[in-house]
């Protein structure tokens, strides 16, 4: 549960200095828990979204089984991306297309962000997770 809080979190700063740190309409307490907000987004906002929770997960994933110093972070991480074993493998604009997709065509009932991007990631894997 650790790796979806540092996603979350991470899109959400990455989100805050898109936009000039304004807070999105409709946004939850919790920040990260977004759920309509991306047909609101502007088209950097999204990137930076995206981006950031990319981030969050690839330091999750990269913290398992990697030594505790920065370096070996790193060359962990970097391992997992050339061998495809990232849990969300695609590129941002791959996931905020995906996210424009989802949004506008298959749900209009309230999703958090993480929800839709872990749906779509099980989809564009050829899998449900």
């Amino acid at each position: 549960m650790r790796g979806w809080g540092l996603a979350a979190g991470g899109a959400a700063l990455l989100a805050a200095f898109a936009g000039g740190w304004r807070r999105p309409p409709r946004a939850s307490a919790a920040g990260w828990r977004l759920t309509g907000e991306w047909t609101q987004f502007a088209p950097r906002e999204k990137r930076a979204y995206v981006a950031g929770f990319l981030a969050g997960v690839a330091l999750a994933d990269g913290e398992r089984g990697a030594p505790p110093d920065t370096a070996g972070l790193r060359r962990r991480v970097d391992s997992l991306y050339r061998v495809g074993g990232l849990r969300f493998p695609f590129g941002q604009m791959v996931y905020a297309t995906q996210l424009d997709e989802f949004y506008w065509w298959d749900n209009h009932v309230p999703t958090p962000l993480y929800l839709a991007l872990r749906d779509i990631n099980g989809r564009l894997k050829g899998k449900d997770e």
